[in-house]
């Protein structure tokens, strides 16, 4: 047999095959041995046959007394070679037995007898093939001892006619031994074509396994996107509605101050609309594989104060004490995605602690930095510990509260820390609070690159001359519009060909062009290509798009363009344009 396991399993399958037979075989045998004895009392001196049928009946014993034990313990790779040879060991000694009669039985002075040994040998080790063949050196020792002691006595006699049955019968024994290995040729090709069905059939069980698992999860997926979408409409809906209402109140309106309130109202709804679309937007990058984290050395503190001082205000106004444990701790991940992660947190337990405290903490670990945000709060119960982290899940009772959220904090922290590979960890008690830590790696502090900090809003606009252009009036209207109302000058297209057109002939000399990624005829890097090439030299372009692809922003900030994601807020289009306009870089 090979090395190979597959030949291994075809060897154990080989043994297997025998041992089933053994007792059908042996039986067989013993009842033949018993006929024969019988036949043998009146022409040989009768201690012959009884002595030898005796050690027919005892070898048979033998057998069967090993197969029971055999039946016992389970053929596997790692026994079946002491099986196999005891089996040939059994086989011989059949032999042996079988061809004791060639050499004590009277065969020179009596045909009968010599007839009846040489017919009765040949008949057994020829019915043999198809059994011992499957084993061949199972089959060679049973054969050879069988026959060769009968044919080596009549080659050894001198009579001619002994002599001739001698050649005779190591002829049949040659032919027979080739047919055994030609046998098991067959039985090989028979085992391995059954393990090779076995095998196939095992593929397509565990193909069709894969493909079950495939479908249920693909129904999961199904289900929990119609559940997601009907949420994500309900919930998009609902401040759609609200501003509907405020916008119509706002033109009826005469008294000035509710007029502010209303506009301050209609600013909320708008902040609120953002907040879900960015939120949705997040969700869907997170599952699609769309965004991939930029891992820099950075010191934790730089994030924390600038999170802490956007919920001072909220904590304050709620009665919350924040509490907040500055960090020098230089940690290696992607800072915006951990930002949005203690964010959120953090966002979340000021929202659901109603008195008390919300307390940031950290600890280093090993080689780790564990960030705790803790809070007072109602706790959530061993129940809702798992569905918190799915989309628009909230704790029972908290939706019918006043400005509890949409239920997708939670998931994108998850999400995020999953695709950051930060271990996250909850610990609540209901009544006393929650703690959610996460387990960020130690950075190199050398490795530190300073940022220019993020400016938004400023003294003194710079008046620019811009080019606007984008697909949808409404959207051209109300960008246009606020444009001129911070003082630039605007011209704004549906196309590139009427841009061109308008500054071929008119002399409008552009600082800056606003453009949708995607356009009538074109897109946005080729409009502001176009108006450079036009007139001669470089000049800023802000590129607005919807597509949350990396690899799309990538590509827009290799052109040397300014990126905006949709929904844009207005306070970061004129924080851009002035700094554009003003021939300093942005920092984003």
């Amino acid at each position: 047999m090979g090395g190979g396991i597959k030949d291994k399993y075809i060897f154990v399958e080989q043994v297997s095959m025998l041992v089933k037979q053994i007792p059908a075989m042996t039986g067989l045998n013993f009842v033949t041995a018993g006929i024969i004895a019988v036949i043998l009392l009146g022409d040989v001196p009768n201690q012959i046959p009884l002595l030898w049928f005796a050690g027919v009946a005892l070898y048979s014993g033998v057998r069967f007394w090993h197969y029971s034990s055999v039946k016992r313990e389970k053929i596997t790779v790692d026994n079946v070679v002491s099986h196999a040879r005891f089996f040939v060991g059994f086989s011989f000694v059949s032999g042996v037995i079988w061809g004791f009669i060639g050499i004590v039985l009277p065969i020179s002075d009596n045909p009968f007898v010599l007839i009846l040994s040489a017919t009765l040998l040949c008949g057994m080790v020829a019915g043999s093939v198809s059994y011992l063949s499957i084993y061949k050196p199972a089959y060679y020792a049973y054969a050879i001892p069988c026959v060769a002691p009968l044919a080596i006595r009549c080659l050894l006699d001198g009579n001619e006619m002994l002599v001739a049955i001698g050649i005779l019968l190591f002829l049949f024994l040659g032919v027979n031994l080739f047919n055994s290995r030609m046998a098991q040729v067959n039985v090989l090709k028979g085992i391995n074509l059954v393990l090779e069905n076995k095998e196939l059939i095992e593929r397509l069980r565990h193909e069709k396994s894969k493909a079950d698992m495939a479908r249920s999860l693909a129904d999961d997926n199904n289900e929990a996107k119609s559940r997601f979408l009907a949420a994500a409409s309900h919930d998009l809906r609902q401040p759609l509605h609200a501003m509907g209402f405020f916008v119509e109140a706002m033109m009826h309106e005469k008294n000035p101050v509710k007029i502010q309130d209303l506009v301050k109202k209609v600013a909320q709804t708008s902040e609120a609309l953002r907040n879900l679309l960015g939120s949705l937007l997040d969700i869907s990058k997170i599952e699609s594989g769309g965004i991939e984290p930029h891992r820099t050395h950075f010191i934790l503190n730089e994030i924390l104060v600038e999170i802490m001082q956007e919920f001072s205000e909220q904590a304050k106004e709620k009665g919350l004490r924040l509490n907040f444990k500055p960090c020098s701790q230089t940690v290696y991940s992607d800072k915006d995605m951990l930002g949005r992660i203690i964010r959120n947190l953090i966002s979340n337990a000021v929202r659901y602690t109603d008195k008390g405290y919300v307390n940031v903490s950290w600890e280093v670990e090993s080689a780790y930095v564990m960030i705790h945000i803790a809070d007072s709060g109602a706790g959530i119960s061993e129940a809702d510990r798992q569905d918190i982290f799915r989309e628009f899940f909230q704790v029972k009772g908290d939706h019918q509260k006043n400005g509890r959220g949409l239920g997708l904090g939670l998931s994108i922290v998850d999400g995020l820390s999953r695709l950051l590979d930060h271990p996250l960890m909850m610990h609540s008690d209901v009544g006393i609070g929650s703690v959610f830590s996460i387990r960020v790696p130690q950075g190199n502090l050398s490795k530190v690159v300073s940022e220019t900090p993020e400016l938004n809003i400023w003294s003194g606009d710079t008046c620019a001359r811009t080019i606007v252009l984008t697909n949808e009036d409404t959207s051209r209207e109300s960008i246009s519009g606020i444009m001129r109302h911070w003082g630039h000058q605007v011209a704004d297209f549906t196309t590139i060909e009427d841009a061109l057109a308008f500054l071929k002939t008119d002399g409008f000399d552009p600082d800056l062009v606003i453009s949708d990624i995607i356009l009538r005829d074109g897109s946005g890097i080729e409009a502001v290509a176009a108006i450079q090439e036009l007139h001669g030299h470089s000049l800023p372009g802000i590129v607005m798009t919807g597509d949350g692809d990396d690899r799309v922003v990538e590509q827009l900030r290799t052109k040397g363009l300014s990126v905006l994601q949709k929904p844009v807020q207005p306070a970061k289009l004129r924080s851009m344009v002035t700094y554009l306009v003003r021939g300093e870089e942005w920092q984003i």
